[in-house]
């Protein structure tokens, strides 16, 4: 699986039969629009996207693309692992994905996108085959088959899982991101995220864990210049005296000291030391 987020613009695309004949790609590609102005489809037809949708390409066959200025996710999966899904490639060349139909992959790929640094191999093939699972039922709700009838409620608490992340991950600078508004952001009922959030002891749990992991990693980079004050700001802490407590009761050290820690850490390259120190070395070299 190769996955890529850009921004392009004055763009012409043309993927000829004689293109197509000399590189021999073999994928199907999918391009989420996320912003901007995308329009493309096989030669002799065309459409043009909307925020939120997706384009289906397969590139052994002929196909366009113009782009006035947009900003997308192109994935790029390999054919088998597609057809371990979707037994009829041939119908998909050129298909949107209307929003309502790609919600549930277009949350997975925007999901990827932010934790793509942080995978390792074996997780990147499960998510290539996750995707074309949910690219799967996106044809399947595209072509009228009722979402009911394709999910049972268990089946569908890891998807709504993985559509509740991703939207919280958007929203984390939201002071007021809650239970209430995961669940109207995703269409979901408030009891089923308690449901999949459970083993995370509730919601506000995990959104709190979240910001507060987002905010260590911040807090390791060296060029973040921001001051620690910002930084919980930006991460949708609104009162810095909760949020530092809230930092040491996670992690036994308060933010600025642990900031010093990584970056003196960063600074001594002997590798020697006591091991606590050796440990904090360690640490801050992978980041």
């Amino acid at each position: 699986m190769i996955l890529f987020e850009r921004e392009l613009g004055g763009l012409l695309h043309l993927r000829s039969p004689g293109r197509v004949r000399h590189d021999g790609f073999d994928h199907i590609t999918l391009h989420l629009l996320l912003s901007g102005d995308l329009t493309g489809g096989p030669f002799g037809a065309g459409h043009r996207l909307q925020a939120g949708e997706i384009m289906v390409v397969d590139t052994r066959r002929p196909h366009w693309t113009r782009v006035t200025r947009a900003r997308l996710i192109t994935v790029q999966l390999a054919r088998e692992v597609v057809e371990a899904s979707i037994s009829d490639l041939e119908s998909v060349h050129g298909l949107v994905l209307p929003g309502s139909a790609a919600g549930l992959l277009a949350d997975f790929i925007v999901s990827l996108v932010r934790r793509a640094d942080d995978l390792p191999g074996v997780a990147v093939e499960r998510a290539a085959a996750t995707a074309a699972e949910l690219l799967g039922l996106g044809l399947s709700v595209a072509t009228a088959a009722p979402l009911a009838r394709l999910l049972s409620t268990e089946a569908s608490q890891p998807l709504r899982r993985t559509r509740a992340e991703a939207y919280i991950d958007a929203h984390l600078a939201d002071p007021n991101l809650d239970s209430a508004a995961v669940a109207a952001g995703i269409g979901a009922s408030r009891s089923s995220l308690y449901a999949v959030f459970a083993d995370e002891g509730g919601i506000a749990r995990f959104i709190q864990r979240r910001r507060l992991e987002r905010l260590r990693a911040a807090l390791r980079r060296p060029h973040d210049g921001r001051t620690v004050a910002a930084l919980a700001h930006a991460h949708g802490f609104d009162d810095e005296s909760r949020f530092n407590r809230a930092f040491r009761a996670a992690f036994g050290i308060p933010p600025g000291q642990y900031r010093t820690a990584m970056r003196q850490a960063r600074e001594d390259r002997s590798g020697g030391g006591p091991p606590d120190a050796v440990l904090v070395r360690w640490t801050s070299e992978l980041y």
